[in-house]
């Protein structure tokens, strides 16, 4: 049963409470499935949806299909800034219970229902312009666990629960600032419009949370992209002008008033991936400028870095975090095309060329595209997987253990992360069959969703993958009529939902039962 239906269920007193308070979450024992709150799924960038339940390796085969498509706007995506539908599940509106889909592009941001591909409101930014898309990002929803109570002493009553907050009059409310409310507190959706302003808009309708802040100064706001945040510090790339590489990553912290805003700028060279920086569990940033950089939360200044010893030109993809035998590592590009594992203690050991494991080169040297992307995943049995998608022919001295094909065009490729300690390898699993420029991987439950993005002369096609071998289980075929632009997937609940260069949100997924 879906989430919104259960949620339903739930006794009358809470839904009217919720009610009265316009906006909010109701859900017990953790957080419903289906959140995606930032690109490449959260701020680690893993590209993984950890709470599927619906999606299978069985069920892709038998159930899964096309569900809905949205006419968003008229205007066609000709942005340089990577799209993905956010995803924020179990929201009560004004209509009811609503699991949103969330998308911008370049002057509107639309929230839809993902399960009916109904438009819930729209958000126009009219003083957006710019060759990039607005940019947004969620918080990470709180676990809330309804009925619980302090543990009592023996023969004593239990303790009464700390008193909750009041909400903010709307006098008092600014970008970042805890609602309060109790369970049900207004959640916000952060946007950042191509001005340099970042604005805060309530869920549940898309209005005006509080008046927005100054973030990004021009003209470097013309080409804003990659949008991360973790503990209210918002991140985000930005690039002088209409290029497609970014040469400066930015924060601000919403946690105080006076907003703090850091920048680090490189020199001379660039910064991989289009989904901004990847996130450690301590607020490290990550990002990718052919090798690797640390930067530290609270100023941007660079803390550790890892530099291949050969440069040469690197897969254009960001970095991921995850964890690995209690371990927090690091995959991302390495110099001349090949894929490295970093230990995020040091990255790149005491000559910061050194990394824990090293690939051979995947592709060969030459022109890069600005999209491609990884995800990592933990299968069943403990072990790590990371996949790539690649654009182009994978080198023929990669020696995967197998194959799905001929793949002229581009592909995604599956290692396992083996070892332990100083004697770790990234074992080449699988390469997939021929994908037309593949987005960045998604994974979930042991599935690997793959989108061939697919051309002016050639519709995009989405893909599921078995992620052991990388078998083909599901192909959406004639579904989809065009193609995409620099598109991402997003997966929640059942559902798989990305967007076409003509602005529409497509779903495809498992059919709610009735």
């Amino acid at each position: 049963m879906k989430d919104s239906m259960r949620f339903l269920a739930k006794p009358a007193s809470i839904c009217f409470a919720a009610a009265c308070l316009s906006s909010g979450l109701a859900y017990a024992q953790g957080p419903p499935r289906g959140f995606w709150t930032a690109p490449d799924a959260n701020a680690a960038h893993t590209n993984a949806q950890k709470a599927e339940t619906e999606i299978s390796t069985d069920t892709v085969t038998k159930d899964f299909k096309f569900l809905w498509k949205l006419k968003l706007g008229n205007k066609p995506t000709k942005s340089n800034s990577f799209t993905e539908p956010l995803l924020y599940p179990g929201l009560i509106t004004g209509r009811g219970f609503k699991d949103m889909a969330l998308v911008a592009d370049q002057d509107t941001v639309y929230s839809v229902d993902s399960e009916l591909g109904e438009l819930i409101w729209k958000k126009d930014f009219p003083a957006s312009h710019g060759c990039a898309n607005i940019q947004i990002v969620t918080e990470a929803p709180p676990v809330i666990h309804f009925g619980a109570r302090p543990v009592a002493k023996p023969g004593q009553p239990a303790p009464p629960r700390p008193p909750e907050q009041p909400p903010l009059p709307r006098s008092q409310r600014r970008v970042g600032a805890a609602p309060g409310g109790g369970y049900f507190g207004l959640r916000g959706i952060y946007v950042l419009t191509s001005d340099g302003y970042i604005h805060e808009q309530i869920l549940a309708t898309g209005l005006d949370y509080a008046p927005p802040v100054k973030y990004l100064p021009a003209p470097l706001a013309g080409d804003s992209f990659g949008l991360n945040m973790n503990d209210k510090v918002v991140y985000a790339m930005a690039a002088p002008g209409c290029r497609k590489d970014a040469d400066a990553v930015w924060s601000i912290d919403l946690n105080t008033p006076d907003y703090p805003v850091n920048s680090y700028k490189t020199q001379n060279t660039s910064l991989g991936g289009l989904t901004g920086p990847a996130i450690s569990a301590d607020g490290t940033a990550y990002v990718s400028n052919g090798g690797v950089l640390a930067l530290d939360a609270n100023d941007l200044k660079v803390k550790d870095s890892y530099t291949p010893a050969n440069p040469g030109k690197s897969l254009n993809a960001g970095p991921v975090v995850f964890t690995y035998k209690d371990k927090e590592l690091i995959a991302a590009p390495g110099g001349n095309g090949t894929l490295v594992l970093l230990d995020s203690t040091s990255l790149g050991g005491a000559d910061h060329h050194t990394p824990l494991a090293q690939t051979v080169a995947l592709t060969k040297a030459g022109k890069r595209t600005p999209w491609e992307g990884m995800a990592t995943w933990e299968d069943k049995s403990g072990a790590v997987w990371i996949f790539v998608s690649i654009v182009g022919t994978v080198d023929p001295a990669v020696k995967f253990a197998a194959s799905n094909g001929p793949a002229t065009h581009g592909s995604i490729v599956a290692f396992k992360v083996e070892g332990e300690d100083g004697h770790m390898t990234l074992t080449p699993a699988w390469a997939s069959r021929d994908l037309l420029n593949p987005a960045p991987p998604a994974i979930a439950n042991g599935v690997v969703f793959a989108l061939d993005g697919g051309n002016a002369g050639h519709h995009a096609t989405l893909y599921a993958l078995d992620a052991a071998t990388g078998k083909q289980l599901y192909s959406s075929e004639d579904a989809v009529h065009t193609y995409t632009h620099l598109a991402g997937m997003s997966i929640g609940d059942g559902h798989v939902f990305f967007s076409t260069h003509d602005n529409t949100l497509y779903s495809f997924g498992i059919p709610l039962e009735h």
